[in-house]
């Protein structure tokens, strides 16, 4: 019987997941922001301003959402500007509210929020201490654990530009999911299109999921270089993040993926124009379907294998653009 991974029955939202505005170290108002990213096709946005939670929901419409969000830091140097110090090794959080009237700052340390007014610190729902955040895999992870306990889920931001490697994330715990592509970051020069930390998570057995955003500043062209489409009944706050949470959702800075399903151990894929469609899983087995010159593939068929743990499909078009799903686990499929 087929089963239906991804598509085929519900609405597509197109979302930016990280975005600042000139509440930190943006350059628009998060109304600004709504208007120059509606104007593009997208539905919901993420205002992940830094340090501070803000309720957006004035900006809400029938055809646009707000999720109430931050993005938090840990550095080896607290004091020290990732500005200044380039060699700083630095993680970056992003936390997501499943409630939207949720601000409570748990996280909030005073030494990391340099962007806040006296007016706002006096008005933010935080704890009464500073939250001590030590740059160390037991530190993070507390950090993460408050997120989670107050009701948050939590993304692991731009490792490269961050600097770390297999040896700092791989002791992180109780993330929702890794961004694998920044498209701030991939202007700036670093190209954040690293899907190879997503495996290295779930080879250690930790199911996350991929996501990626903009992280736009509006200082630059940075804007609109990825997205995530996400699948849900309605554009409504509940409906969003469960979708979220669940992993109904793809990450791309250009193709589309309409439709993954499987049947008789056949995975099919329907997609926009593409180049190539392929399968990578667990292992060193991977299958790739290419066009003919002067063609292109919109449907795929790749055969699964016991050995394969998982799959994901990748969607490469003819702009060198791509597009990647979750990662399907055979174990519930």
């Amino acid at each position: 019987m087929k089963k239906l991974l991804f598509g085929g029955k519900n609405n597509f939202y197109k979302g930016n997941l990280h975005c600042h505005s000139n509440l930190s170290d943006g350059k628009l108002t998060p109304a600004e922001l709504k208007e120059y990213y509606k104007s593009h096709g997208y539905s919901i946005l993420a205002i992940t301003d830094h340090e501070f939670l803000n309720n957006n929901s004035y900006l809400d419409d029938e055809d646009f959402l707000t999720i109430t969000s931050s993005e938090l830091a840990i550095k080896e140097f607290p004091e020290q500007s990732t500005l200044k110090n380039f060699n700083m090794k630095v993680c970056h959080l992003n936390v997501y509210a499943k409630e939207q009237d949720n601000v409570y700052n748990a996280f909030y340390n005073s030494v990391y929020d340099h962007y806040s007014s006296p007016e706002i610190r006096a008005n933010l729902s935080k704890p009464e201490k500073d939250v001590e955040r030590p740059y160390s895999t037991e530190g993070i992870n507390n950090l993460i654990k408050i997120a989670n306990d107050n009701g948050f889920f939590v993304a692991y931001n731009h490792p490269r530009w961050s600097l770390e490697n297999y040896r700092e994330y791989s002791g992180y715990e109780g993330l929702w999911g890794v961004e694998i592509y920044n498209s701030s970051v991939n202007h700036s020069g670093i190209y954040e299109y690293d899907i190879n930390v997503h495996d290295d998570f779930l080879r250690d057995g930790k199911r996350l999921f991929i996501t990626s955003g903009d992280d736009n500043h509006n200082h630059k062209d940075d804007s609109f270089g990825t997205f995530c489409m996400i699948e849900a009944d309605k554009l409504e706050y509940s409906e969003v993040i469960n979708s979220l949470l669940n992993g109904n959702f793809y990450v791309s800075n250009g193709p589309l993926i309409y439709e993954i399903s499987v049947e008789d151990n056949k995975v099919t894929v329907n997609c926009s124009n593409a180049k190539k469609v392929s399968l990578s899983t667990f292992g060193r087995r991977s299958a790739t379907v290419t066009a003919p010159e002067g063609e292109h593939v919109n449907e795929a068929v790749f055969e699964l294998k016991d050995t394969d743990v998982y799959f994901r499909i990748s969607v490469l078009d003819e702009f060198g653009c791509r597009a990647d799903s979750q990662s399907y686990f055979l174990d519930t499929i």
